[in-house]
């Protein structure tokens, strides 16, 4: 964006129009700040999910004027959208007016933060995109943007603050009267303030809380602006996050399929094209204090701080080949591998965690590894590393008969 157009944009937001009808189109392409990029908890399926239907009703928490004063948008499943928003006049008493005439939609975003709001204003090419943060414990769903100071940093801040429910208040009914809702949108007769502190008071169930697939969140996803800047995560929780998420898949911002895979002190990550199957993989660098983590993605390095938003969001799947070797360790009896060749024809092995009991003729018991590494199933017989064997999980599917359901990025999510 010319700076001219995001001197514009802020200025918008300065004199209390709200985000959604000021946010100039590209200007969310500022989202990289410094490596700490402000990624959006959910993706394209559960915002449309969340929306449609129901009504955001929010406060400009970004301007002093707009601080406590009640507004609400309804996302109509048809794709328009409607609100009854307040204006200051000179005199500082409120102008309510309904609005009506502009589209939404859910885009996901493929080289920024992840799933905005796209909203389009009738005729004219005036395209604006909010990016959407929900927090599924309170309910609330609040808006950011990127401002920009005096010298010349960029920082995020939190416009909105509000939440979505499934009614429209009888204030905003009220305040604009002749507003037209959608079939289905009953008026929530307790809401009657037009102050949002006392209209949270009025039905505190009102926000929606834990909407289907909110679990399905990355760590530290709640926000820059929230934080002020500061980090929204920490190492331990980034670690525990890797270690229960090794072998699921894993959605970026963008919708891309990744698996995280680590054996010992290496780590990896798969990228998974559009069908499902392996695209290509990566070794993870850490640097010395484990803070900066570095993985060659094509032909760019993708880096992440620790400590801030992780990019990366669960889907609620495991990756076909690691289902493979759960039901390998579910068996809980040796198995015949033909693929690692005569040496070990007569043996059997049995899979657990990463290792294996391998049970040779004259009842003799070994011990061995296992690792799933750049797309296949590796296995070692302690002692015997040089005889180490692997095949390419769709291989191992078929040598085991089954025919493993492969994720692709248009799978939803589990919820």
């Amino acid at each position: 964006m010319k700076l001219a157009n995001l001197r514009k944009a802020l200025f918008c937001l300065a004199t209390g129009a709200g985000l959604a009808s000021c946010m100039a189109h590209g200007y969310a392409r500022n989202v990289g700040i410094d490596t700490r990029p402000n990624f959006i908890p959910y993706d394209k399926a559960f915002y449309e999910n969340l929306l449609s239907g129901r009504a955001w009703i929010f406060e400009g928490v970004h301007h002093p004027n707009y601080r406590n004063m009640v507004r609400g948008f309804v996302f109509v499943r048809d794709g328009s959208r409607i609100g009854c928003l307040a204006y200051k006049k000179k005199n500082g008493d409120p102008l309510w007016l309904a609005q009506r005439g502009v589209k939404w939609e859910v885009l996901q975003r493929v080289k920024l933060v992840g799933a905005v709001v796209r909203h389009s204003y009738g005729d004219s090419a005036k395209v604006r995109h909010l990016p959407l943060f929900y927090d599924p414990v309170s309910g609330q769903l609040a808006g950011e943007v990127v401002r920009h100071d005096r010298s010349g940093k960029d920082y995020w801040i939190r416009s909105e603050t509000g939440h979505i429910q499934d009614t429209w208040p009888r204030a905003l009914a009220d305040a604009c009267p002749g507003l037209e809702l959608p079939p289905g949108l009953e008026i929530n007769e307790k809401q009657t303030s037009l102050r949002m502190d006392e209209l949270r008071r009025q039905d505190p169930g009102a926000p929606i809380r834990n909407f289907p697939g909110s679990q399905h969140r990355a760590p530290g996803t709640t926000g820059l602006g929230a934080s002020r800047g500061t980090p929204t995560t920490t190492l331990e929780e980034v670690e525990a996050y890797l270690l229960a998420q090794e072998g699921n898949v894993l959605k970026s911002p963008g919708g891309r399929g990744f698996v995280y895979a680590r054996h010992g002190g290496q780590e990896e990550l798969w990228e998974l094209g559009d069908d499902g199957l392996l695209e290509t993989w990566s070794e993870i660098e850490r640097s010395p204090d484990g803070k900066r983590v570095t993985a060659r993605v094509g032909d760019r390095d993708r880096v992440y701080m620790v400590g801030y938003p992780f990019p990366f969001a669960p889907t609620g799947h495991r990756h076909q080949a690691w289902r493979l070797t759960d039901a390998l360790i579910g068996r809980a009896e040796p198995v015949a591998l033909p693929w690692m060749g005569e040496r070990y024809a007569d043996h059997r092995f049995l899979f657990h965690d990463k290792t294996l009991t391998i049970v040779a003729p004259g009842d003799r018991y070994f011990t061995g590894r296992w690792r799933w590494t750049r797309g296949r199933l590796q296995v070692t017989v302690d002692g015997e590393e040089r005889y180490a064997q692997s095949i390419a999980w769709p291989d191992l599917a078929r040598e085991l008969g089954v025919t493993p359901k492969v994720w692709t990025p248009l799978t939803p999510n589990r919820r």
